[in-house]
């Protein structure tokens, strides 16, 4: 790294731009003599967080104006580390640089981590070169981990490599703590065999070392070296610590191995790790991607204490699951507990909503963002605006989108999506064109179902034919649509020939649909059996045979299908759909089923409405105090 000379007043400068205001405490007073000042420090400095900033300020007036300061090098070096904690690398760089007496190297290495740890890694490794210009002054284990760390976020494989030289040099290449950073960093920047090196070189390994291998593996996505690293671990006997725990859970949440989280939640339970917070927090993020939401909630409900992670865990295990209701349940019971939701939360309420179109409850999540002041990223935005356009009120996604900071593709992929869905082709097309981020393949789906909902055929294909990427499934089918709905049927017939090697049959149900449209049942016909010869063990390709020649008229070909069918053992799968009714909540209905409470109701209407329908006739339903009455 190739790093100009700088003071260390330009690298407080920069530590000063990096610290966060806070407003004063008014609770918390000074000790009333100095002979409980170093209990008192010691306490804020256990409990120290970004708030306490101001406290941390007196505390360092009264050592300034008491001497102690100046005659206690432990002071200096526990003022530092306070400041640190308090996310005021400023602070923590003024109190050192103007030490009354010259900072011992507990003060340096204090200094070195605070910079580190509060992300100027630059500025840490430039205070250890200005250490290493102190003759007198020899860096020990504990100032080189910060400097590691400092240059694996630097993705510096230079200086990094020169640094492990140095730990030769100064008889630490042995010891366990400097080699788990060094293994972690090398590991960060992708140098494997380096970090593998370091570790078998190792005569002696602990926890923290095992650790570093499953962890560091594990982040990079090498999930089976990272399960073989556990594997010898506990070969070994030594016995995992909760970071460990927490480390080979998110390898198998990340491959779904639910077998070997369950037996990892055996062990955890038997070790005594089941109050851990994050540990739970992890188990419920496994049972959650492995669809054992029932499992997950298990585990929520047994801790007793909760914290921000546990309750996102737990909502998107439901997301996952596709229980948007649940999710909506779980929200409402975060908020009388105290839990202030995160923007994390919030765009999983929103994505909740958009799934169920529940449009009043998207309103009064919207509302409480922006009543409690929650901010956040595009991701929170995206989801905000997607629930607003999948419930039908495009002006407000609109809105959302023109007041974002920034609009990622995502953003742009949301609003043409949203006007192609509403029939707004031309508006789709404009917003396409005016795109600052670079289209993706979402991209072209959205804006070619834009065209083909519209009609806007030759745009259409002009675009299909400038794609800059190979067409995927999802492309071929909106070309296929966007030909039937034009009436161009042989067109979208080729283009459904085109398709079979990128999505199979799919395309041929869109030809399908669209021959149906226009009455070209022949059509229908000849494409059904193509696509049942294509999927003889899917249901679906059954069913819209057997309705192809119901609309042909060919009932005695219906029969003999129905007859095939029952024979293979195909059976069609139900289908669901969500309604929100206002001052009435979510209700789910499954194809056939009458648990529903108002059941009977229902489907009394829906009889009477297709009589009305066979009937040629027409009618209107008034709606009064929950009841319905035909005119």
């Amino acid at each position: 790294m190739n790093i100009k000379p700088h003071s260390l007043v330009s690298i407080t400068a920069r530590a000063r731009r990096r610290t966060t205001s806070f407003s004063p405490l008014s609770s918390h007073l000074l000790p009333r003599n100095l002979s409980s000042l170093s209990s008192h420090l010691s306490l804020l400095h256990q409990r120290a967080t970004s708030r306490h900033l101001p406290k941390a300020r007196e505390i360092h007036a009264l050592l300034l104006t008491s001497s102690l300061l100046s005659s206690s090098p432990p002071a200096l070096t526990s003022l530092i580390s306070l400041y640190s904690k308090c996310s005021s690398p400023a602070a923590a760089l003024a109190a050192f640089r103007f030490s009354p007496s010259p900072p011992n190297l507990f003060a340096w290495n204090a200094a070195i981590s605070a910079l580190s740890s509060n992300f100027l890694p630059v500025d840490a490794f430039l205070l250890f070169r200005f250490l290493r210009s102190h003759p007198s002054l020899l860096p020990d284990r504990f100032t080189f981990p910060c400097v590691i760390k400092s240059l694996s976020d630097l993705g510096d494989a230079g200086d990094l490599k020169i640094t492990h030289a140095l730990l030769f040099k100064f008889g630490l290449d042995s010891d366990v703590f400097v080699s788990s950073a060094m293994v972690n960093a090398y590991l960060k920047v992708g140098f494997v065999e380096d970090a593998e090196k370091v570790f078998d070189d190792l005569p002696d390994r602990d926890v923290v070392l095992w650790n570093s291998m499953v962890n560091g593996f594990a982040q990079m996505g090498r999930f089976w070296i990272a399960r073989q690293y556990f594997d010898r671990m506990v070969e070994e006997g030594m016995v995992p610590s909760r970071f460990t725990t927490t480390g080979i859970l998110s390898v198998f949440t990340s491959t779904a191995d639910f077998n070997s989280g369950r037996k990892i939640h055996a062990f955890v339970l038997k070790i005594g790790y089941g109050f851990d917070v994050a540990i739970s927090n992890s188990l419920i993020d496994l049972y959650g991607k492995c669809h054992a939401v029932e499992d997950a909630e298990e585990v929520f409900e047994s801790m007793l204490d909760r914290d921000i992670f546990s309750w996102n865990s737990i909502i998107s295990a439901f997301i996952y699951s596709a229980d948007h209701q649940k999710t909506l349940q779980l929200f409402g019971q975060m908020l009388p507990v105290g839990v202030q939701p995160d923007s994390i939360t919030m765009a999983a309420i929103f994505s909740a909503c958009s799934q169920l179109a529940a449009l009043s409850h998207g309103r009064e999540t919207h509302a409480y963002l922006l009543r409690h002041g929650i901010t956040g990223d595009v991701l929170l935005y995206n989801s905000l605006m997607d629930m607003y356009a999948k419930c039908g009120a495009l002006e407000d996604a609109r809105k959302v989108f023109d007041e974002m900071p920034d609009n990622d593709v995502a953003s742009w992929n949301i609003m043409i999506d949203a006007c192609a869905s509403h029939g707004l082709g031309e508006d789709a097309l404009k917003l396409f064109t005016a795109m600052t981020a670079v289209p993706d393949e979402v991209t072209l789906v959205a804006v070619l179902s834009a065209c083909s909902h519209s009609g806007l055929v030759q745009a259409g294909m002009k675009i299909f034919e400038e794609m800059k990427v190979m067409p995927a499934a999802e492309h071929y089918l909106c070309m296929v649509d966007m030909f039937g709905r034009a009436g161009m049927l042989e067109k979208a017939k080729e283009m459904a020939l085109a398709a079979e090697k990128a999505c199979g049959a799919k395309g041929w149900r869109a030809y399908i649909a669209a021959c149906r449209e226009s009455g070209e049942m022949e059509r229908v016909v000849e494409a059904v059996e193509r696509v049942v010869g294509m999927e003889p063990e899917g249901s679906g390709a059954w069913v819209m045979a057997a309705n192809a020649y119901g609309w042909a008229g060919k009932y005695n070909e219906v029969e003999d299908l129905r007859g095939e069918m029952w024979r293979r053992g195909v059976k069609k799968v139900p289908g669901c759909s969500w309604v929100e009714v206002a001052g009435h909540g979510v209700h789910t209905f499954v194809t056939g089923e009458r648990c529903h409470p108002r059941a009977q109701a229902i489907y009394a209407v829906i009889h009477e409405l297709a009589g009305w329908i066979r009937d040629g006739g027409s009618l209107a339903l008034v709606v009064l105090d929950g009841s319905w009455e035909m005119l």
